[in-house]
């Protein structure tokens, strides 16, 4: 009997170990949670001419290419989310954000709304860098549903491509 006993403790105590280590590895890869924002308000903020949130676009290039809402900066996060380049993803948003503010990490009262293809893994990528280069999350928003959405919205946002 107390050889069982030392046996389900030692599983126990193996076990707790792994589940610990695993929770540590989720909190060490966990991404920002991401705000954001509907095709319907990032329209009516164009239809407005308010230009309060500059518009990042951060599909592969070819897409971009392809068509693109009006007044959106290319941030191609292709390596960055596919490849794991980092590096490559944060020169892209800099380069875009120098464009677009006259400054590589932007300003601080500047609000960019994030398009790629379906407001998922290439707006989380974005999302991640760009707080890593010291953009608060308050200013960052992903379009929901991405590209996707806005096509389907109909012929009112698809006058909007260029």
């Amino acid at each position: 009997m107390k050889n069982k006993s030392l046996i389900l403790m030692s599983v126990l105590l193996v076990l707790t170990f792994a589940l610990v280590g695993c929770g540590q590895k989720a909190e060490e890869t966990a991404s920002n949670p991401m705000k954001y924002i509907s095709v319907e308000d990032l329209k009516k903020d164009i239809d407005a001419g308010s230009n309060e949130y500059i518009i990042l676009d951060v599909r592969q290039t070819k897409d971009y290419e392809d068509s693109h809402i009006k007044g959106s900066i290319l941030a191609d996060q292709h390596a960055a989310n596919k490849e794991g380049d980092d590096a490559t993803g944060i020169a892209n948003l800099k380069a875009a954000l120098k464009e677009v503010t006259g400054s590589e990490t932007g300003t601080s009262d500047a609000k960019y709304a994030l398009v790629c293809y379906s407001g998922k893994s290439y707006a989380q990528k974005a999302t991640d860098l760009l707080i890593e280069m010291g953009v608060s999350p308050d200013q960052i928003f992903t379009v929901e549903g991405g590209m996707k959405a806005w096509t389907e919205a109909g012929d009112d946002y698809n006058s909007l491509l260029e």
